[in-house]
């Protein structure tokens, strides 16, 4: 391959990455924003393989904090859920980078706040719906 050829084919590889790391870190300013938390990005890695390895049976992505922590998505995710998800996956490592704890609620709070954000009420009420599940059979004490 000649030297040209390997220019373009470079280009064209940071071309076609680069709309979805733009967008990537537009969703984490996002969860950052929603949770005010201020923490440094972390790697986002498409892969099957390592989603298999790492992440529980029957997900379509999770966090880890394990080497310096990085979000694993699969690479056949929903194009209508790839924002929604990555942003609860932020969330928790953004949780997690602030007190290493995750609260599964605020999580889903912070998809429903992004979801209304961006005008998806459809799948607001969706998630919303979801959110409230995690409520039920828990005793709420008013003091």
């Amino acid at each position: 391959m000649t030297q040209s050829r390997l220019n373009i084919s470079l280009l064209l590889c940071a071309l076609l990455l680069s709309p979805l790391s733009y967008s990537d870190a537009n969703i984490f300013a996002s969860a950052k924003d929603l949770l005010s938390i201020e923490k440094p990005s972390i790697e986002v890695e498409y892969n099957n393989s390592s989603l298999v390895s790492i992440c529980p049976g029957g997900s379509i992505g999770c966090f880890t904090s394990a080497d310096g922590g990085k979000i694993i998505l699969s690479e056949d995710i929903p194009t209508r859920h790839h924002d929604v998800v990555l942003l609860g996956l932020y969330s928790d490592y953004l949780q997690y980078a602030h007190s290493r704890v995750i609260d599964e609620l605020r999580t889903c709070e912070v998809k429903v706040a992004y979801l209304n954000q961006i005008s998806n009420t459809r799948l607001a009420n969706l998630y919303e719906g979801q959110c409230d599940s995690l409520f039920k059979g828990k005793l709420l004490v008013l003091r």
